[in-house]
């Protein structure tokens, strides 16, 4: 997340957590039928998968609005195209329109209620809006259809910290840190969590592992609201003057 946005509590307790989001582009799964056993509606699906793979062509070279409305079209062709809504919610993400993108996920888990990366990203959206309660049921509901996924762990440890359950969030973070060892963001959300508890030992140590795998978080630590405690702290500060944070 972009400096200016750090100013603001909410939005700072996220920006470490950018890696959290799933947005690759999907195509359409299926097969197509032949154009000359093709029903009206098969067609529609073909129309649609054209739009579809347009679409993820604007999205992957980072024009989100051309990939919305390129999305938009295969969904009047195909309603029921569920990769469709969920990647036109990862563009609106992209562009911050989050209204938009929650009414898309929920589309798209209407017709795939097991999809657990549309669970996470949706979970992402309600973090961004300020929602920690309903980001939390997302990413359990994640972690129930599968629960040796970093990710989702990572992401409920912020949607505990954020509902004031820090104890929880540790647990979460420390679990994700163990099932991806080499993902600095788990280990700086452990530290943030273990700040928050008041255990100063632990927060230097997670942030420690986390600097030593990403030095580029010490920008975000030196910002971050939840290592507050940790401000003045002379070990605290030898982490990011080791790391070269301004």
């Amino acid at each position: 997340m972009s400096g200016p946005l750090r100013a603001l509590a909410a939005m700072a307790a996220l920006s470490a957590l950018a890696w959290a989001w799933r947005e690759f582009a999907r195509e359409r799964r299926g097969r197509t039928p032949a154009p000359d056993a093709a029903t009206p509606s098969e067609r529609a699906a073909r129309s649609a998968e054209s739009w579809l793979e347009e679409g993820n062509v604007y999205f992957n070279v980072g024009q989100y609005g051309l990939a919305a409305e390129r999305y938009g079209r295969a969904l009047a062709e195909a309603p029921g195209l569920a990769a469709a809504w969920y990647n036109r919610a990862n563009a609106h993400t992209r562009l911050g329109d989050y209204g938009a993108a929650l009414a898309d996920y929920d589309r798209a888990l209407d017709l795939t209620p097991d999809d657990a990366d549309a669970l996470n990203n949706r979970g992402m959206v309600r973090l961004y809006r300020s929602e920690p309660a309903e980001a939390l049921a997302d990413f359990e509901r994640a972690l129930a259809i599968a629960p040796d996924d970093a990710l989702a762990l990572a992401n409920r440890g912020q949607a505990q910290l954020d509902g004031d359950a820090p104890a929880a969030a540790l647990a979460s973070f420390a679990e994700a840190a163990r099932l991806a060892p080499e993902d600095a963001a788990a280990r700086h959300g452990a530290a943030r969590a273990a700040a928050a508890l008041g255990e100063r030992e632990a927060a230097l140590d997670h942030l420690r592992e986390a600097l030593r795998l990403d030095p580029a978080l010490a920008e975000e630590a030196a910002a971050d609201p939840q290592l507050a405690p940790l401000d003045g702290d002379e070990a605290f500060l030898s982490l990011l003057r080791g790391s070269g944070a301004r």
